[in-house]
């Protein structure tokens, strides 16, 4: 099945809320684990002198999960819509207990700088969750890790995997259908079409001679993309 790109941006009220009221907690705590299993691997330990940015994020969902993950470390949540943003700033304030490492910011990942985002710390992880997709071309989201990115810091982002045929991203649509509203289903099978494959990924990061960087396939659903740029 052929990439067919979607709008970079979930901006209206239906897509905001189906999303956000949306339970991903599985996949999200699976994603978080991933993360942690890999520092704890690599002796790294994060501190309050440490930076998380989760690019893309959304209602928040990955965001609070770092924060909570990493309660003395820094975490600035970033997305480009507005009603996104709001969303997430709006669940962080309904929290009995205060998520005080965590902040927002609405800015377009594409024109965003460090010095935008800190003048005093630099980004030890940058996350991204279901981000890949809304990139209408790539180059751009490697650009933006590559501008963000210093020389320690580690990258985690997941995505979908575009299904090999239509049939097969079909039944993935009634899967998501079974579970969730219309409008939530409606955009799933749009991000699926503009996904990208694992092997794409893996020849793009090639092509950059990022060898540093690896591709890791979850349940032929998913996959991450991680390492040093």
């Amino acid at each position: 099945m052929d990439r067919r790109a979607e709008p970079e941006l979930m901006n209206t009220k239906d897509q905001v809320d189906s999303y956000s009221e949306a339970d991903f907690t599985k996949g999200e705590i699976k994603f978080i684990r991933f993360i942690k299993n890999y520092l704890k691997k690599n002796n790294i330990h994060l501190t309050h002198n440490d930076l998380i940015v989760d690019l893309g994020c959304g209602p928040g969902n990955i965001s609070e999960k770092l924060s909570q993950e990493w309660p003395k470390t820094s975490v600035l949540g970033i997305d480009g819509s507005k009603e996104m943003i709001h969303k997430a700033k709006f669940r962080k304030n309904l929290r009995e207990k205060p998520l005080n490492n965590l902040n927002y910011l609405c800015e377009d990942i594409k024109n965003i700088k460090l010095v935008d985002i800190s003048d005093k710390k630099h980004i030890n992880l940058l996350v991204s969750n279901s981000l890949i997709h809304h990139i209408t071309h790539i180059n751009e989201f490697f650009e933006c890790i590559f501008s963000l990115s210093s020389k320690n810091t580690l990258n985690f982002h997941k995505d979908l995997i575009r299904p090999i045929n239509k049939k097969y991203a079909l039944e993935l649509k009634a899967e998501c259908a079974s579970k969730y509203n219309e409008t939530l289903t409606s955009d799933y099978y749009a991000s699926l079409q503009a996904s990208y494959r694992a092997d794409e990924l893996r020849n793009l990061i090639a092509n950059k001679n990022l060898a540093h960087l690896d591709v890791l396939e979850e349940d032929n659903k998913y996959l991450i993309l991680y390492g040093r740029v």
